[in-house]
Formats: structure tokens, C-alpha cells, sequence
């Protein structure tokens, strides 16, 4: 995915955080690429395609609670996640 449609969907149109954005994304592609059987990040299915800008903006919008305190994903993300690593 490119930097500037993840930046859509987490509704930043400014450069200032493109280095964090970036780390995010690298993060959890690592993340999906160990739990999800056979993942291709140059292919994505869209269900993949969404799970990670969904995952991307949860981290991204929580960045700061999660050095204070235990952060869970929500629901949606969990549910997609392990539909993907149960393909």
C-alpha cells in the first residue's frame, strides 16, 4: 500500500508524521505476514487491504496511550486478523 492512501484513510494530509505512519505500517505488515498463512503484501485481498488500514489507524490514533497503559485491539480488527490466519 502507498503512504498516501494509508494517510486517507487515517485522515492526515500533512507530512509531519509520515515517519511514524511509515513504522506502523511496517509493523504490521510484519505482524500479518507471521500469523497470516501465505500473505503477500504486494497482493492483498481487499478484506487484507482493509485489516490494514483499519490496524494502521488503530495503532496510529492510540499511539500515545499504549506507552501508559496495555492496549487491546478492538473487535472488528481481532475478528478480521483471525479469519485471515484461519484461511
Amino acid at each position: 500500500m502507498e503512504l498516501a492512501e494509508l494517510k486517507a484513510w487515517i485522515h492526515v494530509d500533512y507530512d509531519d508524521d509520515d515517519n511514524v505512519i511509515q513504522m506502523i505500517y511496517d509493523a504490521v505488515i510484519e505482524e500479518m505476514t507471521e500469523l497470516i498463512p501465505d500473505f503477500d503484501s504486494t497482493s492483498m485481498t481487499a478484506r487484507q487491504r482493509l485489516l490494514t488500514c483499519v490496524y494502521v489507524k488503530e495503532l496510529y490514533d492510540n499511539r500515545e496511550q499504549m506507552e501508559n497503559k496495555k492496549s487491546t485491539m478492538r473487535y472488528a480488527i481481532q475478528s478480521m486478523l483471525l479469519k485471515e490466519m484461519l484461511n
